[in-house]
This record gives structure tokens, sequence and C-alpha cells, in this order.
């Protein structure tokens, strides 16, 4: 049976064509996993063996100090991440008991007149169709919400932008613990990640502002984006994905 989520599932290629690691990040689950790796507790659950506070959550998403994405989706990511099966094609209903009333709003029961042509019967069909099928491409929030999945994405999100704040946020950490002498000052951070790209030296004089307004510019957005980046991470021990 084909295996459905609510957002873009990762793709890894096959095994004489494999994929590069960027159609993995493509995917929002592959964030999850990679912002769980940061989270601290968590990995001390991990080295403990799935002991501790988080026991409960290491039942499911299990060791992921492991460097391999594909292999922890294939162990743990598919059955976390994925929506309860629906229909996979129009199927006859020959009883009301075949009704499964997890499908809800989800599917739509239509009694066909058989004494019908099939051409009226087509007409007919595609006008229900066209009425009742009102989804726009991309999800709404109603749509999110409906998840069955046992971990569902919590809300809308963009891949750049989660991109972005593991990048930031992977950097401003690193930058930290370095020796005093060679550390970046915030500001300086977010110049040579070019968070901005508006602030970038190059571009901001054209636009008369000052170098400390464009230095203050740098550092609130490396900021913002730790901020966030905190509260993710802080989030997967919950099971939550984006806070």
């Amino acid at each position: 049976m084909k295996v459905h989520f609510s957002a873009q599932h990762p793709t890894f290629g096959t095994k004489h064509k494999p994929k590069s690691p960027t159609y993995q990040q493509r995917s929002p689950y592959y964030w999850w996993w990679a912002f769980l790796r940061l989270n601290e507790d968590y990995i001390k659950c991990c080295e403990l063996g799935g002991k501790g506070k988080l026991a409960e959550l290491y039942k499911d998403f299990g060791d992921v100090r492991g460097d391999s994405f594909k292999d922890w989706w294939k162990e743990r990511g598919v059955s976390l991440f994925a929506e309860k099966p629906l229909p996979q094609s129009l199927t006859k209903l020959t009883n009301k008991i075949e009704w499964d009333d997890t499908w809800g709003d989800s599917v739509m029961v239509v009694a066909v007149p058989m004494s019908m042509s099939k051409r009226y019967i087509y007409s007919k069909f595609m006008d229900l169709v066209k009425k009742h099928h009102t989804a726009e491409r991309g999800r709404t929030a109603e749509q999110w919400a409906k998840s069955t999945a046992k971990y569902p994405i919590n809300r809308n999100h963009t891949i750049d932008n989660l991109r972005t704040t593991f990048t930031v946020y992977e950097a401003y950490v690193a930058n930290s613990q370095l020796p005093k002498a060679e550390k970046l000052t915030v500001w300086q951070l977010g110049d040579k990640l070019r968070v901005v790209k508006s602030a970038e030296k190059s571009k901001y004089g054209e636009e008369g502002r000052t170098e400390i307004e464009r230095r203050n510019i740098l550092a609130a957005s490396v900021s913002r984006y730790v901020k966030q980046a905190k509260q993710i991470i802080a989030a997967t021990a919950e099971g939550k994905f984006p806070a």
C-alpha cells in the first residue's frame, strides 16, 4: 500500500542512482530529525539507552546520534509521520458497515444510478467533484490540523527558513566555543553567513544608511534566528515540530 504524508517526504533515489543529501533536506521531516539531534536532553537519553525523562519519546524516535538520516527514516520516520491509510482509488462500498469513521470529510460517498448513461454519470460526477473538492494547491491550516499521523507537522513552514535557522544556530554555537580572540561578534557572524542580503556591505551604502545601522540589522537577525532555533529544539522534546 502506498504511504501518504501530509508534507513533502524525503527522497533518496535508487541504489545505483542515489540522490544527493539536498533532496532529503527538501522535506520538513529531515529538519525535524536534524533539530532533535540538537536537543541536549534527548541526546542524553540516547546515551543512556533510552532512559530518562524523554524515555517515552525515545520509544518512537529512537537513537538519532547516527549520521544517516536515510537509515533512521526507514527504521523510524515512516511510521511516525505517515498518515493513516485512506482508499487509494475510487472504491465501491457494498455495505454501509464498510464506511470507516476515520475518513471523515476527506472521503465523499456518491450514489450512482446505474441505469443512467455513462456520459451523464461522468458529467454529474465531475460537477460534484468541482463543487466539493475545493482545496487549493498547498495545505491550509485546517488541513494541517486534520493530519492523522502519530506526529503531525505542527503548522505551515518553509524549508528555506528551517534551513537558515538551523545553519545560523549551528554557526552561533560553534562560534561561542571558540577562544575569545577568535570569536566573531554577533553582527560579524551574520555578515559572514549573509543572513540579510540587503545588509551586505557592497549594497548597503546605496540606501544611504550607516554602518552602525547595518550591523544592528545583522545582529538582530542572528538573534532572531537563534531564538527561533531554541524554540524549535525545545519543542522536539515534546514531539512537536516546528515550534
